[in-house]
């Protein structure tokens, strides 16, 4: 099921099964800034991750000395959730454990994405509850692609652009699978804030960034719209399309964590970047889009 909000600027509709972002609309130019999924790219839209970022290692990993085998992302993408709330500008979507669930994550959660749209701006918020009595260990990650061009030109007429300078660090995908390599090094951005955009870019996976400013923005030479994105909460942030392709899209990824190394099994309680949230407590995180057109 499709449900929308929406205001006198945009209009955002959401899907059921993921609690997926389906479309960010804006009503003063008529222009759809979110992919619509295309399978001969990529079928997908904006997938909310939870709780895991990327892949495990083999599919697997340890929880008390137990294994489990994980899907990648999480198990969000793959549940129906139910609606919550709802207003003119608001909606929250609620995915609780069920036997789905903890066959492969083994917590007793309510987890919620609530969507918020004021004036030119989309707010993303996702909170888990623990439900359980032990401390629940989660990350958390976004994934909405965003079409380029937006506003006419090429793709390449298009880029990337951080809000200040600061010593960015890039984290490499494995070179065989579609993991993380375990290495990082310095990261030279033109100008030092700014990323152009062509698609070789992503020929060998996703651009993972840390120790950025909080806030990138998608903008173009040839026009003044631009696409902001606050992440201030998020440790990483990642630029993604499908490697070897033309796609008309790049996500932007924040991410609290990262996926698992090439040839290392990840336990549970000792997996780099994890949030623990106490039993009975909650946690939540949250990023923001802007139009400004």
């Amino acid at each position: 099921m499709i449900h929308t909000i929406e205001n006198d600027t945009l209009r955002v509709s959401v899907n059921s099964t993921g609690a997926q972002l389906w479309s960010v609309y804006s009503k003063k130019t008529n222009t759809e800034y979110l992919w619509q999924g295309d399978p001969a790219y990529w079928g997908g839209r904006a997938y909310n991750l939870f709780p895991f970022i990327g892949r495990m290692y083999k599919n697997i990993y340890t929880y008390a000395g137990k294994e489990y085998t994980s899907r990648t992302h999480g198990v969000a993408r793959y549940n129906l959730f139910r609606l919550e709330s709802r207003s003119a500008t608001r909606l929250t979507m609620l995915l609780t454990d069920n036997e789905d669930t903890l066959e492969e994550y083994p917590f007793h959660f309510e987890y919620r994405v609530t969507f918020s749209i004021e004036g030119n701006q989309l707010t993303v918020r996702q909170e888990v509850t623990n439900t359980d009595d032990k401390t629940l260990i989660c990350a958390f990650g976004g994934h909405p692609g965003i079409n380029i061009p937006f506003d006419g030109g090429k793709f390449e007429d298009y880029y990337l652009e951080f809000s200040d300078k600061t010593n960015t660090q890039r984290h490499f995908f494995s070179e065989v699978s579609p993991l993380m390599a375990g290495v990082s090094a310095p990261y030279e951005l033109e100008d030092g804030v700014r990323l152009p955009l062509r698609h070789t870019l992503f020929d060998n996976d996703a651009v993972v960034l840390s120790n950025t400013s909080r806030q990138v923005a998608y903008k173009s030479k040839q026009t003044q719209r631009s696409v902001v994105v606050d992440f201030e909460e998020f440790k990483y942030i990642g630029f993604w399309h499908p490697p070897k392709t033309n796609a008309p899209f790049v996500c932007f990824e924040p991410w609290t964590a990262v996926a698992a190394t090439e040839g290392k099994q990840d336990a549970l309680e000792t997996k780099a970047d994890m949030t623990h949230v106490p039993a009975h407590k909650k946690a939540n995180i949250s990023y923001t889009l802007t139009i400004n057109e």
